[in-house]
């Protein structure tokens, strides 16, 4: 219950600067868009993001061809959104993914970047096998902000930062990061039979950071707007004097987005599934009348 309060208390954090969110958070690998490529991202298809933010992916989807309708939960990331593309063939549905009306009819695509951590994942994953096409694709994406395998040096100074300031929050270096741990996130896709099988590919990049765009990102993580004014600027402060105390002023961090896809079975699959276990008769119930 702790976990799930703090999920849904920290969700909510992003809404509170959507102007420096939008400038400050970078945006994913070329390699993203080749793998949505190979899973229908083409000119007139049907996508559904979740999650978008101010649009830092769903601007690469329109430009793609592709009609998107995007669920976004805070008001003010909402209207950036709309501001940002306005005039594309993108509609915004402002709300909670798991509880706002969203058309019947099947998309062919349904994406997430670095945002299926804040909901319920089994209850998304069933919401999604109503709304995806069988055939369909679903894509979700994390980016890991620090390759655990590449680990700069002006990193143990953060890690200090933490410990001063944050220390409920200091993580062991030896923890695999949340989207990285494969098997539970394949688990948590696959869960009811909807997708699979679940293609995994961990795309590493590079970022590079002056002190004023590390003080910039640091500034949209959740656990860090959540602490007192000035707390927050006093740690910001410092996480830019480590960027200025490096050589040239300035330094490349290393990045990890995990890539997860999976096509959308067909139900007839799923009937077969549900034969041999009589007990889920009551999920493909409720996927046939989501899909209807």
């Amino acid at each position: 219950m702790a976990d799930d309060d703090l999920r849904v208390r920290r969700r909510s954090i992003f809404d509170e600067d959507p102007d420096n969110y939008h400038a400050a958070r970078p945006g994913y690998p070329e390699r993203v868009y080749e793998v949505l490529a190979e899973c229908g991202l083409h000119p007139g298809a049907q996508v559904l993001e979740i999650g978008p933010g101010t649009g830092q992916v769903t601007g690469r989807l329109v430009a793609e061809g592709a009609s998107v309708v995007a669920v976004e939960l805070g008001a003010g990331l909402a209207a950036r959104l709309r501001a940002n593309l306005a005039g594309r063939d993108v509609t915004v549905v402002e709300g909670d993914f798991a509880a706002v009306e969203l058309p019947s009819e099947g998309f062919d695509l349904a994406v997430c970047a670095t945002a299926l951590h804040w909901l319920d994942a089994d209850v998304a994953v069933r919401r999604l096998a109503g709304l995806i096409r069988p055939g369909g694709w679903l894509a979700v994406w994390w980016t890991v902000f620090g390759d655990p395998d590449r680990t700069p040096a002006w990193r143990a100074d953060l890690q200090e930062l933490y410990r001063r300031w944050m220390p409920d929050e200091v993580r062991d270096p030896a923890e695999m990061p949340a989207p990285m741990r494969v098997g539970d996130r394949t688990a948590e896709l696959a869960a009811g039979g909807w997708f699979g099988p679940v293609h995994v590919e961990l795309i590493r990049w590079d970022n590079p950071l002056t002190p004023a765009a590390a003080r910039a990102l640091w500034a949209t993580f959740p656990n860090v707007r959540e602490l007192d004014p000035a707390r927050r600027e006093g740690f910001l402060d410092d996480v830019a004097e480590i960027i200025v105390c490096q050589p040239g002023g300035s330094v490349v961090d290393h990045y990890v987005t995990a890539l997860y896809t999976a096509e959308r079975q067909p139900d007839t699959a799923l009937q077969r599934s549900v034969d041999e276990s009589p007990g889920q008769a009551d999920l493909l119930g409720w996927l046939q009348g989501a899909d209807a």
